[in-house]
């Protein structure tokens, strides 16, 4: 059981990232997805600069454990992502371009809360109101 729900952490932890990334295209579509999407950025800066462990990987790690396996050391993101499908070291640049890619998404879905009609969309003249020359 205990590494049913380790494994689960890690599909959960990797969905969390996933939406991370690019839950600002949900914001885009409906605004209810604005302010979890803010909630779910401003807790995973918070954990980066200050460098607090996940609380997802602590969760994980211990039930690792409690199943029999070694817990992986270090954080989730090295064990699973870096080294294994980025280069190590690469870090700095991965966040960066993350939080470049959730800035570029606020800035679209800000243009679609001050032009609700088409974000920018050029008006379409009224067919109704045109009149056919004679």
């Amino acid at each position: 059981m205990w590494a049913f729900l380790a494994e689960g952490m890690v599909v959960f932890h990797l969905a969390y990232l996933l939406y991370l990334s690019l839950g600002g295209l949900l914001a885009l579509r409906s605004i209810r997805w604005l302010v979890p999407h803010v909630a779910v950025v401003a807790w995973a800066i918070i954990v980066v600069v200050m460098q607090w462990r996940c609380p997802l990987t602590t969760l994980e790690k211990d039930w690792w454990a409690r199943a029999g396996e070694t817990p992986y050391t270090g954080s989730f993101l090295d064990h699973y992502i870096f080294g294994t499908y980025l280069p190590d070291g690469s870090q700095a640049l991965v966040y960066a371009l993350q939080l470049t890619l959730i800035a570029v998404l606020y800035v679209f879905v800000a243009r679609r809360l001050r032009d609700p009609a088409g974000a920018g969309a050029t008006p379409v003249a009224n067919p109704g109101s045109a009149r056919l020359a004679d």
